[in-house]
Order: structure tokens, then sequence, then C-alpha cells
């Protein structure tokens, strides 16, 4: 025998012991997947470029480091977020306990016992009843004595047919499961709370508007009134002005009411106590900016999107369980072995002669377990049916989300284009009509009608804004958000 030959012998052990691991190996299964997004929706390429994707920040795009730096406090403080952090924290330590079986168990022990052996036995009697080898079993009769008992036992299985492995294997890919659920988690919360912060700009913008058609609206009731004290206009002139001042000035306490709700809402995002956050008011259009949105090849969702990543780690785990519960319709085979030190007086318990030992290999082979291991499989084959099916409708509902918002978001494009042209002639048409008045070519009611139209006019255009921006960062959200390797999950270091 050369000195290769024991190395040799373990490579050729190692290829056999992998030959025979149960179960097929994890294989994507073929999904259809359109060549690019105009095929299922009519995205303009200059808009949503598709030879991009977005920034692993991707929230940055739109441009305000107040939204960024609330971001970036509700991914530090965010009890959700922790918590999947602790799934994640979870399921590794769940790899280590899984894969323990692979290695050899040593336990150590120790013992005294004082024993009084029956006058009415027979010496080995215990022996012949399937006990194991030892003093109390070849005692004499009647007799006493101390034993005290030092040992070390040992079991290890031979993962020879896989099981353990399938088992890691499955284990891993929980892990990898709970990674992208926290992904996802972080993911939600981004999104709630971009869209939160529009929210609140909305309602800023709409507290000025109303401000601002308060002050013109008095304005006018002071014009009113001094045209009617000189017989120009009548008092049902002055009472219809009293009525749309008062009913701007009784929009702005609903407004403020909505924003003050918005913003709590805002702070259990952040992770912050009640009343702690302060946002000074900022209108929607100075707040942010509106990006083009990369978009990416339909092909990279599967690579970026959470839940479905989540989804096919699933499927992994239960494609390898498959092969954990086929391993169980075959012997396990054991190295088993006790050796220690056992003597009768304390005095002699540590010298050579009290050294003894035991040790050889086992094998266990199922013969009828009442159709468990086939009940076993079963299930491990049924609940990789099941994680099939929810795979390919996660798909499928991520293409349509996508699809959804590139249709949404060329739609609101055009709607908003629309509204600014006719805020642009609603202000014109208000001007008008006040000029006209005065000159006693129309009445007060033309004037009241231009300013009602320019008034919804503008709260159309920034409502269709805002909802423009909550469909961009929905639109973030479908896509995956941003994404790298190295960001691929929430960090568990992180406080």
């Amino acid at each position: 025998m050369t000195r290769h030959t024991p190395i040799l012998i373990m490579m050729f052990a190692a290829l056999s012991l992998a030959a025979c691991v149960q179960g097929k190996n994890y294989e994507r299964p073929a999904v259809d997947v359109p060549a690019d997004w105009s095929t299922v929706a009519a995205a303009d390429p200059a808009r949503f470029p598709a030879d991009q994707q977005p920034d692993a920040e991707w929230w940055r795009a739109f441009g305000n480091d107040e939204l960024t730096g609330l971001i970036e406090r509700a991914l530090q403080q965010n009890h959700d977020v922790k918590r999947a952090v602790a799934r994640v924290l979870e399921s590794r330590a769940a790899v280590m306990s899984a894969a323990a079986g692979l290695y050899p168990q040593v336990n150590l022990q120790g013992s005294y016992s004082s024993l009084a052996v029956s006058k009415n036995t027979l010496a080995g009697l215990g022996l012949a009843r399937g006990g194991q080898p030892g003093p109390q079993v070849f005692a004499t009769p009647g007799s006493t004595f101390n034993l005290w008992n030092g040992s070390v036992d040992l079991r290890w299985e031979l993962d020879f047919w896989g099981r353990i492995r399938r088992g890691e294997e499955a284990a891993l890919a929980e892990v990898g499961a709970n990674e992208q659920d926290a992904r996802a988690v972080a993911l939600s919360l981004i999104s709630d709370l971009g869209q939160s912060y529009f929210r609140i700009r909305e309602l800023d913008e709409q507290i000025e508007i109303a401000a601002r058609t308060v002050a013109v609206r008095q304005e006018t009731l002071d014009i009113i009134k001094k045209r009617a004290s000189v017989g120009l206009a009548s008092d049902l002139d002055v009472a219809r002005t009293e009525v749309l001042a008062a009913e701007a000035e009784g929009a702005i306490p609903d407004l403020t009411r909505n924003r003050a709700l918005e913003l709590h809402r805002l702070e259990v995002l952040t992770g912050s106590a009640a009343g702690t956050l302060d946002l000074p008011r900022k209108t929607l259009r100075a707040a942010v900016t509106q990006p083009d949105i990369p978009v990416g090849l339909p092909s990279q969702l599967l690579e970026r999107r959470p839940d479905i990543l989540q989804s096919e780690s699933t499927l992994i785990a239960a494609n390898a369980r498959i092969g954990q519960a086929r391993a169980y319709f075959f012997p396990t085979l054991s190295i088993t072995g006790q050796g220690g030190l056992q003597s009768a007086e304390f005095a002699n318990w540590f010298s050579g002669n009290s050294w003894n030992y035991s040790i050889g290999p086992s094998i266990t082979l199922p013969i009828f377990l009442g159709g468990t291991n086939v009940a076993r499989l079963d299930q491990a084959e049924s609940r990789y049916q099941q994680m099939l099916e929810g795979y390919q409708q996660t798909i499928l509902q991520a293409f349509r989300e996508v699809a959804d918002l590139l249709v949404s978001l060329n739609s609101r494009a055009e709607q908003l284009a629309r509204q600014r042209e006719q805020l642009t002639a609603a202000r014109t048409a208000v001007t008008l009509a006040t000029v006209r008045y005065r000159k006693g070519l129309v009445n007060y009611l033309d004037v009241l009608d231009a300013q009602r139209v320019l008034l919804s006019a503008e709260t159309q255009v920034v409502l269709t804004e805002r909802a423009r921006l909550t469909d961009m960062v929905s639109l973030f959200k479908a896509l995956g958000g941003g994404w790298t390797q190295s960001a691929s999950a929430i960090s568990p270091s992180q406080p």
C-alpha cells in the first residue's frame, strides 16, 4: 500500500456517499417571460429605460434629503424590520442544528452507584435478557459493592443516503426565504413611508391652496361689500361671497386633521414615539422631483423581486425535503462506542486496569412502520407541488403589477398634462371674469363659477401629481426595488 492509498480511499468514499444522495437536485422550473415590457404594457423607453435597473437606494431618485433621512431612520428603527431580521438569525441557527448530524456526537458522563445483587438470581442473567455487559450483570448473587464510572459516549450516523444533507439543504433554502422576507418587509416599509410622505406634502399644498382661496375670497368679499354700499352690487352677491369665503375657511381644519393623522402614521413607520416627528409645511412640487424609472428587462424581475425569490427558496426547500423523505426508506448506518474508567473502588478508579471500551458499527433497516415513510414522502411531494403552483402564481402576479403600473404612469402623465392646460385656462377665466364684472359686463355668478373651476383645477393637479408619485413608489416596489448581490437582504448586524 502506497502513502497515497488512504487519500484515494477517502476520495472514493466521499464520491460514493455523494452518489447515494436521494432525490433530484433542484432545477428552476421553466417560466414564460416576455422579451420586453412593450409586449405587456405601453412603456415609453425614454421614461422607463429597459437597459438599466433601479439603484440600490432608489428613493434618492426623488431628490429629497428629508425623505431619504426618514427612510434610513425607518430601516434602523422600525420594529417589523427588526422582527424580520430576528427571523433570519433564527433560520441561520436552524441550519447549524440541521447539519449537526453530519458530525460525531460525543458526550462525557460520570456516575457513582451503590449496588446490591439479589440472592435469588443467577450471574449473567441480565446479559441473557439483553442487558449490556457490566459488573452488575456478572456479580455474584447476594453481593454488594460500589461502582465508580466515567466514560465518553460516541455516536456517528453515516449519512450514506443524504438524509441529513438534504435536511441541511432545505434549512439553507429556508434561510434564503427568510432573507427575502426581510427584504420584502423593508421594501414595503419604504413604499408605505414614501406614500405617506407624499400624502402629507399633498395635504400641505391643499392647505396652501385653501388659504390662498380664503384670502382671495375675503378680498373679493370686501370689494363686493363696498360696491353694495354704493348700490353697484346686490345683497345677494354679498351673501353668496360670504358663503364661498366660509366654505374655503371650513376646508382648512379638515385638511389639517388629515395631515396630523398621516403624520402619526409616519411616526409609527419610522419607529418614533407619537408627537416626536416634526415636518415643516412644504408643498408637493417643492418637495420632490418626478424621476424617470429604469425598469430593466422582464427576465431580471425573477432575480430582483423578494416575493419571487422567497417563493423559489421555499420551492428549493420543498425539493430537498423530498430527497430527505426518500432516504428514510433505506438503512441507517451508525458507529457507536463507549470508553472510560470503571472501578468498584474509588482509589483504583483512575488506574490503568480500570480502562474499558466498546466500539462498532450498527445498522437499522426499516421493515414495517405502519406506512410512516410512505406518508412522509407523499407529504413532501404534495408540498413541493403546492410550492411550485405558488411560485408560478407569484410570477404571474408580479408581471401583472408591473404592467398595471406602467400603464397607470403613462396615463397619469397624459392626464397631468391636460389638467395643467385646464389650470392655465381656469386662471385666465378668473382674471377675465373679474375684469368683466368690474366693468359691469357680467353678473357675479360668472366670477363665482370661474373661481370654483379654478379651485377644482388646482386641487385636481395636486391630487394627480401625488397619485403619480405614489405609482412611482409602487413601481419601484413592484420591480423589487434597487438590488445588488451585496445588498440582497437586510443585514442582521444592523441595530
